[in-house]
Order: structure tokens, then sequence, then C-alpha cells
């Protein structure tokens, strides 16, 4: 179980890195909502203290919604998810693999671009 376990976590993140734009737009569009949020709220530095962290908060949930529609697509056109459900091994295994897998992915650099 725990082999299936990193092979459903390194084709994962195998397939993510051949996808660099997909990767990538969710930072970028992170990076511009809180560039562009002080230009909306105004340069009062009280009113930005205050907000601020919300913002920041908002931004990469958003972002993370951005990145959340490739999670299962390519793996229900495909049929992989098919050929997940129908294996010897716990789907919920699986399921968990492929969500560590888009953390590493997308979690982990909204976290450091934040």
């Amino acid at each position: 179980m725990i082999r299936a376990f990193r092979l459903v976590i390194t084709r994962e993140l195998t397939m993510a890195f051949r996808r660099w734009s997909d990767l990538a737009l969710p930072i970028v569009f992170f990076v511009i909502v809180c560039m562009l949020f002080p230009l909306a709220v105004g340069q009062d530095q009280t009113v930005l203290r205050e907000i601020g962290p919300g913002a920041i908060w908002v931004a990469a949930l958003l972002a993370t919604l951005m990145s959340l529609n490739s999670l299962y697509r390519e793996d229900f056109d495909d049929g992989t998810l098919e050929q997940l459900a129908l294996s010897t091994h716990p789907l919920t295994v699986l399921l968990l693999a492929k969500t560590v897998a888009h953390w590493i992915v997308t979690g982990l650099p909204l976290i450091a671009t934040a």
C-alpha cells in the first residue's frame, strides 16, 4: 500500500511538472492580486495593516481554487480515475496521494510566495 502511495505521488508530480504553465498560473494570480489590492484600497498604512492579512488569505484561497479544477479533470478524461477505483488498493489511500501531490505542487509554492 505504501508503494502504491509513493507511485501515485511520483506520477502526479511528474505529470504536474510537465504542465509547468498550470503550476505557474495560481502563483502569478496570487502575486497580481496581492500587488493590485493596495491600489484598490488606497495608501493609508493603518487600513492596509488591518485588512492586509485577510486580503492575502483571500488571494491564496482564490489561487488555490484556480488549481482545483485540474486535480481530477485529466484523470477523469483519460480513464485513470476508473483504473484507480478498480485497483486492489484502497481508493482513499490513492486519492490521498493525489491530494498530497497537489498540495506539494500548489500549496507549498503559495506558502513560499506569501
